[in-house]
């Protein structure tokens, strides 16, 4: 579905989520879904005269298997890097998860079979993606990062919409600082933005 001029939102997703970005050096894909998701990535691409080679990055904009759980058939499938803030590297690499929640996180990632990944970046705040500048604004994870780039902001986790067009912070029982996550979705709502893209929910234009 297409949301602004080269920016897309992946149709078929049943949880959360991701986008297709044109930019002048190629496609950006942000977030890639849960397990089984590819086709409907694949698809969108497809839908806008694209190729899978086309795709230069994937960034997850935190490690959650319902933006991650697809990254690695994805990137099979694209040949595409992947980016993920240092913070949330490891966890997507198969590494500890935060004590929070990881009883059931465990449970989810076995029962899904989520495959560990290794990011081939690393990113950090200030940093530049394909003309996004990447914000960090933990809370809802410690490397959870939002992309801004004039006016439009790509959320992740950090705000989350309804059905209305309506932006507000994560739950607070999902989130492993709730107090940073309420901070770190009133920094992005302090930039004004034109256009907000959440990891769930409609698009917002505050």
């Amino acid at each position: 579905m297409r949301i602004h001029d080269g920016i897309h939102r992946v149709d078929g997703f049943r949880v959360g989520n991701a986008y297709v970005v044109e930019t002048p050096e190629g496609l950006l894909v942000i977030d890639s879904g849960m397990p089984g998701s590819t086709k409907h990535v694949l698809r969108t691409i497809q839908g806008i005269g694209g190729q899978p080679g086309d795709v230069r990055l994937l960034v997850l904009t935190h490690w959650h298997v319902d933006h991650v759980g697809g990254a690695a058939a994805l990137k099979r499938a694209t040949g595409a890097d992947v980016a993920i803030h240092e913070l949330d590297a490891p966890i997507l690499a198969g590494g500890e998860l935060p004590e929070k929640g990881r009883r059931a996180m465990r449970l989810i990632i076995r029962t899904l079979r989520v495959r560990p990944l290794a990011a081939d970046l690393r990113l950090r705040a200030d940093d530049e993606v394909l003309g996004f500048r990447v914000l960090h604004v933990p809370g809802h994870t410690e490397g959870s990062i939002a992309l801004e780039h004039d006016g439009i902001v790509f959320t992740g986790d950090a705000l989350v919409g309804d059905r209305h067009g309506r932006v507000r912070p994560p739950d607070p029982g999902l989130s492993l600082d709730p107090a940073l996550s309420t901070e770190s979705a009133e920094r992005i709502q302090g930039l004004a933005p034109r256009l907000v893209l959440p990891g769930h929910g409609a698009p917002a234009r505050p």
